[in-house]
């Protein structure tokens, strides 16, 4: 595939995760990418629709990190950290969200497949309030923050960020999700130390209330001693 490391640029798609999909199927090279101006199918975790207005910017990344199946959990965790790089003074909400002043201002969703060689990889996409927000959500964008850098330099700064910290953690020592990287992780969790509520994977049915202590090696959350797998559960500050 010509160009396979370069970032593909369309104004509308359906998804842009489904897009990079296909591409890592069909043998894209690591750090491949598409982004796009608008989607009218974008998705985010559990398969929920993810409203994506034009002004905006969706990107998704081919990754092909080396590691062991076991440690693939931690690689939504790393590509955070590649994002909060690029998105300064943000913090991550666990397991996926990006922060600016308590509201979202981009989501991640990393999903894994085969390519027609049997071999594993992985795609991360990011959606990044530009100019406008959600409507429905508690959600901010870089236009109220002050600042709003050029489509195509933020689509390359977040895939360089990206695929940098994934590269860094891949070569990491360590058999488990998060080794190489818990610290940095840490570090930038939004409302850790702090009370919140646990939710069930529909994000309605509240599981329990305690302080949030920390996210363990594994990647899951720790509140008041019971460890919570993302798969199953997601976080919310307490009013």
């Amino acid at each position: 595939m010509e160009n396979e490391t370069e970032i593909r640029v369309v104004d509308e798609v359906g998804s842009t995760n489904d897009e990079a999909l296909s591409l890592g199927r069909a043998g894209a090279a690591h750090g491949s990418a598409i982004a796009a101006r608008r989607q009218i199918a974008g998705r985010g975790r559990r398969g929920h629709a993810w409203e994506s207005p034009e002004g905006n910017l969706y990107l998704s990344v081919v990754l092909r990190p080396a590691v062991s199946p076991a440690r693939l959990p931690g690689l939504a965790a790393a590509c955070g950290l590649g994002v909060t790089d690029v998105l300064r003074g943000t913090q991550l909400k666990w397991p996926n969200d990006v922060l600016a002043r308590g509201r979202k201002l981009a989501g991640i969703l990393v999903e894994t497949a085969r390519d027609d060689a049997g071999r594993t990889f992985a795609v991360c996409g990011v959606g990044v309030n530009v100019g406008r927000a959600p409507r429905d959500l508690p959600a901010i964008s870089l236009a109220e923050l002050g600042g709003a850098p050029s489509f195509s330099a933020l689509a390359e700064a977040l895939r360089g960020e990206v695929v940098r910290r994934v590269d860094a953690w891949a070569a990491a020592p360590g058999d488990r999700p998060l080794d190489g990287i818990r610290e940095d992780y840490l570090a930038r969790l939004a409302w850790l130390g702090n009370e919140v509520r646990v939710l069930a994977g529909d994000g309605e049915a509240a599981l329990s209330c305690g302080t949030f202590e920390t996210v363990d090696p594994w990647g899951r959350a720790v509140v008041d001693g019971t460890a919570y797998a993302a798969e199953l559960s997601s976080l919310r500050p307490l009013a």
